[in-house]
C-alpha cells in the first residue's frame, strides 16, 4: 500500500504530517456490510437455508472483506510543535495503535529512503538517540518532491543540522556587530583568556 502524505504548515509555526490509507479499507468495509445485508435478504425474502451454498458464499465474502478492511487501514499523525519543542506522534495500523512524544533535542537525524531507487516512492525516517521512527509504515508517493521541502522545514524547526558550536555562534554575533558578546561566548564556553579569544576570532 502506498500512501499520499498530507503536509500542513500552521500559522503558529507548527508542521503537521498526516498519512492516510483508509479509502480501500472503507470500500472493503462497505462490501462486508453489503454482504451482511445480502445474507439477511436471502434468508428473509428468498427463504434460503442458512447453510445453503449461496449463503455460505456470501458469508465467506463478508469475512474476507472484513479482514481486508482491517489489513488495509493505516493512519498516522505527526505534529512538530514549535512552542513545546517536541514531536507528538500517533499511528494506527491493523490491530494496533501507538503514540508518543519526542523532544526536539533528542532528534538526531531525518533521512529519506527510496523504494528500489524510485524517486517518487519514499520513506521518511526520524532517528533519535535510541530508535528510528518512520513517518509512515509504507512507502509514500512523493509528489513534486515535497518531501525534500518537508525535511528542510523540519530541520529548521527542530534546529537539526544547525551548527551551534561556540565558534559559529561567535561568528554570527560578530556579523551582527556584537563583538563583546562574541568574545564572551568564546571565553566562557572555551575557557580562554580575552587575548586568546581575540586571537581565536582574528580580532
Amino acid at each position: 500500500i502506498k500512501l499520499t502524505m498530507k503536509i500542513e504548515r500552521h500559522e503558529n509555526g507548527n508542521i503537521e504530517v498526516t498519512n492516510s490509507a483508509v479509502i480501500l479499507s472503507y470500500i472493503a468495509l462497505i462490501g462486508a456490510l453489503s454482504c451482511m445485508f445480502g445474507v439477511g435478504y436471502s434468508i428473509l425474502y428468498k427463504g434460503l437455508n442458512l447453510f445453503s451454498l449461496e449463503i455460505v458464499g456470501i458469508v465467506l465474502a463478508q469475512v474476507i472483506l472484513g479482514i481486508s478492511s482491517t489489513i488495509l487501514y493505516e493512519r498516522s499523525n505527526f505534529v512538530f510543535d514549535s512552542d513545546e519543542e517536541e514531536l507528538r506522534w500517533s499511528k494506527k495500523k491493523y490491530f494496533y495503535s501507538k503514540k508518543g512524544t519526542i523532544p526536539f533535542y533528542d532528534i538526531q537525524e531525518i533521512k529519506m529512503d527510496r523504494a528500489n531507487n524510485n524517486k517518487k516512492e519514499v520513506l521518511i525516517q526520524i532517528a533519535t538517540s535510541n530508535k528510528v521512527i518512520n513517518l509512515s509504515d509504507s512507502y509514500t508517493v512523493n509528489k513534486d518532491y515535497k518531501m525534500e521541502e518537508l525535511i528542510g522545514d523540519v530541520k529548521s524547526l527542530t534546529g537539526l543540522g544547525i551548527d551551534v558550536s561556540p565558534k559559529n555562534r561567535a561568528k554570527i554575533l560578530l556579523e551582527l556587530g556584537q563583538t563583546k558578546g562574541a568574545l564572551d561566548v568564546i571565553r566562557e564556553e572555551m575557557d580562554m583568556s580575552m587575548s586568546d579569544a581575540k586571537n581565536y576570532l582574528g580580532i
